[in-house]
Parts: structure tokens; sequence; C-alpha cells
């Protein structure tokens, strides 16, 4: 088992419509008006919720006197997780249906009931009324194809208008096109300058993306140090991948001296941001004993957290492999091999092909479970494709019989 290596955090876009009525459908995914971002649990630890952003004015949230960092806690009697969930609520609701939330405002608690919003409609009035946030919420809808048809030629002039109206993550999405050449002729010099743009417009996440490019040199002059300082100022701002990548940097001596503290540190606040990366990082401090004692009860539940993921954030195979091996093993826990086979299943279905390798091991000898080498012959294929040498000569030794 192993720390991850730095990684890339871009965002995908994907078609975007122009700030426009006309085609529109008359209801589309229900909205509360008002940007859902997770609230800042390294000032919070276990806040739980969705914090709410910049407020349409004319929207539901607005309209009911809610403002910029009111916390919503319940819905409808049902405990808000996060902004997924909330979204995902959202979206099984249709427009014109009621609400009620219970919302935390500083050391206040109170209800209020609102009634829902046709996304596109209201985002396309404000995006015409030159509100730049609009304009981002609209080709965030029509990126995810919900209520609006896509056009890559009018997504861009859309996120175009909303950076050029001073929304920050606006331009963080206009940046990330002209990187991936996503619509647009590649143009890394011009993303470099437009995710800066988001960094110093206050967007959490552009600094991350920034620090990444100076770690890259891609679009700017390589400078690890930069990079370093931009991603523990995305780390402040609440951003996960920027705390993980902070951490991967002291991990590795990156830019900075070699500190493991505070790596484990910087994984820490990552791991409770949602950053499932940094979770399998913290099993693995704690069960080398890296920076803190070893305990194999805290790696374990790190693992375990690490491959479940959260409700925004996907899972990573890597901890459900390492989190199957303490199962296969004994460490810790009793030896269960039927649970270790699922871990590694999930890891496997995931991409990690140590997974794929170490249920084949446990399907070939019938450890634990019934025997099958046909079976085991496949994983072993399928971890050989991911670079498993040994499994590559079992496919052999296994095809010999």
């Amino acid at each position: 088992m192993r720390s991850h290596p730095l990684r890339l955090f871009l965002l995908i876009l994907l078609p975007a419509l122009a700030c426009s009525g006309e085609g529109l459908p008359p209801t589309g995914p229900a909205t509360l008006g008002a940007d859902l971002r997770p609230p800042n649990r390294l000032r919070n630890p276990g806040a739980r919720g969705a914090l709410l952003g910049e407020i349409e004015s004319t929207g539901p949230a607005g309209a009911a006197g809610l403002l910029s960092g009111d916390l919503i806690q319940v819905l409808d009697g049902k405990p808000v997780e996060g902004p997924c969930d909330l979204e995902r609520e959202l979206l099984a609701r249709q427009p014109g249906q009621e609400a009620k939330l219970t919302v935390r405002r500083g050391g206040r608690v109170f209800e209020v009931t609102v009634e829902l919003a046709s996304a596109p409609a209201l985002y396309s009035e404000g995006c015409e009324a030159g509100r730049a946030a609009s304009c981002y919420q609209l080709g965030l809808l029509a990126a995810e194809g919900q209520g609006v048809a896509a056009d890559e030629a009018h997504s861009h002039r859309l996120f175009e208008r909303a950076c050029q109206g001073g929304n920050a993550a606006g331009c963080l999405q206009l940046g990330i096109r002209f990187l991936n050449g996503k619509g647009v002729a590649a143009d890394d010099s011009r993303g470099a300058d437009l995710v800066r743009k988001a960094c110093d417009g206050g967007n959490a996440s552009g600094c991350d993306h920034l620090g990444y490019l100076y770690a890259m040199g891609r679009g700017v002059s390589k400078d690890d140090a930069r990079a370093v300082a931009l991603f523990q100022q995305a780390c402040e701002g609440g951003d996960a991948n920027g705390c993980y990548n902070a951490g991967v940097n002291f991990d590795m001596a990156r830019g900075t001296v070699e500190s493991r503290t505070r790596a484990l540190v910087a994984y820490e606040r990552a791991c409770d941001l949602g950053n499932a990366l940094a979770c399998t990082n913290l099993g693995f401090f704690h069960e080398r004993g890296q920076a803190t004692p070893a305990d194999l009860l805290q790696a374990r539940i790190f693992y375990r957290r690490a491959c479940e993921g959260t409700d925004c954030h996907p899972g990573d195979p890597l901890g459900c492999f390492n989190l199957g091996v303490f199962y296969r093993d004994g460490l810790g826990v009793p030896r269960n091999k039927p649970e270790a086979a699922a871990l590694f299943e999930r890891g496997c279905d995931g991409g990690n092909a140590l997974g794929c390798a170490n249920l084949a091991d446990l399907l070939a000898a019938g450890d634990g479970m019934p025997k099958d080498e046909a079976r085991a012959l496949e994983l072993f294929q399928q971890a050989c494709a991911g670079g498993h040498k040994v499994a590559c000569e079992n496919v052999e030794a296994l095809q010999k019989k």
C-alpha cells in the first residue's frame, strides 16, 4: 500500500446554452435561486447542510428573505447532508411546489416555506438582466443537460459573459475550456490567465487549479513554491482538492521542505472536506505510524471513508483495496475473506488493479469462497492490463492448465 502521487483536478465541462429565454421549456428543474456550497468544515468541524452563496434576487430564496451565508439544514423534514444532496432533492421536484426549509443563520435557527422556481426560466431572465451569476448558473444547467439544449459555441459565450461580469466561477470554467481545448482552440497561456482571474476573484477551486498549473509549468513558468502557496490558499478557502494537493507537496517535499506533520494536517482537512484520496493517505499514515502513532483502528476508519466517498465526491478504489487487506489478513479485525473479497471487487470495479489481482487470488485458491478459476483468469487479465506484473504471470500459469 502507498500514498497517492500528485493528481490533476480539472473540471469537466459539458455544453452550455446562450443567455436567452427563447426555446426554453416552461418548467425545467426546480431551484431555490441560489448558489449552493458545502459548509466550511475547517471552521465548523462536522457541519452538515448546504450553504447559500450568491442569491438570485427574484428567486425563491431571495423572495423569502434568505441571505448569502445561510445554512440550509433540513428540507421538508429530511436532513440535508450537503449541496449535492439538496440539488438531488430539488431535481426530483417541480417548479411551483412548496418546500419547507430549516435554516441556520449564525446562532439562530428558523423555518421558512418557499415556492420553487423553474431554474432555466429564472436564470435566463437574470442573465438577460445582466446578472453574471445567473449566466453562470444557466451555463451549468446546460452543461448538465437539465432543461436547456446543448451548444458548444453558445456555452463558451455564456461563461465568457459571466466572467466579464465579474463571476469568478465563470472565469474558471472558461479557463478550463482553453486548457482542455473544449469548444475552442487550446491555449494554455489564455487558460492560465483566466484561472488566475478566478483565483484573484476569490474562487478557491481556481486557486487549486492555478497551483496545479505552476506545479506542471503549464501556461506559466514552473514554480513549485508558488504552487504550494496556491494550494494552501485554496485549502484555506475550503477547497478539498487544494488541501489534498498541499498535503502531497509537504509529503513529497515538492516546493517546500518535507513535513509529514503538515502533510497529515492538510490530509485531515481534505478528508473532512470530502476528498477520498486524502482519506486513503490518512489511513496509510495511521497504519504505518507516520507523523502520528500507529493505530490500525483509525487506519481502518479512514480507509472506509475513502472507499465510500461522500455525497459530492466519489470514493477512492485504493481505499477499498487497503481496507480489504485488513479483513483478509486480520489486521486489527477478525479475518473475514468474504468481506475482503467484496472490498477487492469494489476496488477492482473502480479501476484498481491490486483489487482485481487480490480478488483473483482468493477465487483461484478457493480461499474463503467457492473456487472459480475462470473468473480468476478474467480478473488476472484485467489486473495485468492495469499494469500488475504478477497478475500477468498468473494469467500464463492458468492458461497452461
